[in-house]
């Protein structure tokens, strides 16, 4: 298929189920067992955790092709990065996370979709 219609179909998979995202401590790791392709964006760390954190969530929340995010926020200063994962193939999405200090990285899941509506009654 071609990007433009896979990317459709994610986008009404996306506006049709719920999305959360599985948190696991260390930096993400494709199924591939790499680093996976990933936008990265860093800013000073003047946030709380909490704001640092939902700003990079909403990049991913927004992006049909996001699959996954991770933050690395130190306690005191330095810089935030956030990277949002990309998957074109099976082999990019986020399989796990391997030790890495600070950071945690999110895998973003989708509810089932919801059930086809009851046939029209006679």
């Amino acid at each position: 298929p071609s990007a433009s219609s896979r990317f459709a179909a994610a986008w009404r998979a996306s506006r049709t189920r719920m999305v959360w995202y599985f948190g696991r401590a260390g930096a993400c790791v494709t199924r591939a067992g790499g680093p996976g392709k990933y936008l990265s964006a860093s800013w000073f760390n003047i946030l709380s955790y909490a704001e640092n954190h939902a700003t990079c969530r909403r990049s991913c929340d927004v992006d049909a092709f996001c699959v996954g995010y991770s933050v690395y926020a130190p306690l005191v200063g330095g810089q935030v990065e956030c990277k949002t994962y990309k998957a074109q193939a099976p082999e990019d999405a986020i399989a796990g996370a391997t030790p890495s200090s600070g950071t945690t990285c999110y895998a973003k899941k989708y509810s089932p979709p919801p059930p086809p509506p009851p046939p029209p009654l006679p």
